[in-house]
């Protein structure tokens, strides 16, 4: 298998900069791979404040304790700048994701280019 397609694929499956890391690209690898997870990671921190924030009102009987009410305190969209900082992680996650991996299969491919072809001329 050619390198630009491991590349590629370890990026696209694995985690953003694994293809890099497989290129010996470590610097690349770790940009994508850190700017993937702090966007991850605040979608994660939103996600449990949101969690804290709905339990605390179950607790106090803002919410009652029925499944379809919890379920449409669970679904309610983000507002205002919440929305916005939400929005932007996940495009960042998924921006950083696609870059990685097509800059993986642009690098794999210089390396292809790169290594010498060996053929039998027997």
């Amino acid at each position: 298998m050619k390198t630009s397609i491991k590349a590629v694929l370890l990026s696209a499956f694995v985690c953003p900069g694994s293809g890099h890391f497989y290129l010996k690209k470590p610097l690349l690898g770790n940009v994508f791979l850190l700017s993937s997870l702090a966007s991850l990671s605040f979608l994660f921190w939103h996600a449990y404040q949101r969690a804290q924030v709905i339990s605390e009102q179950i607790l106090n009987g803002e919410i009652p304790l029925e499944l379809n009410a919890i379920y449409s305190a669970v679904t309610q969209a983000p507002v205002g700048n919440e929305a916005l900082y939400v929005n932007l992680a996940t495009a960042g996650f998924i921006i950083s994701w696609l870059i990685a991996a097509i800059d993986a299969f642009r690098l794999g491919k210089r390396a292809d280019e790169a290594e010498p072809t060996t053929s039998n001329t027997n």
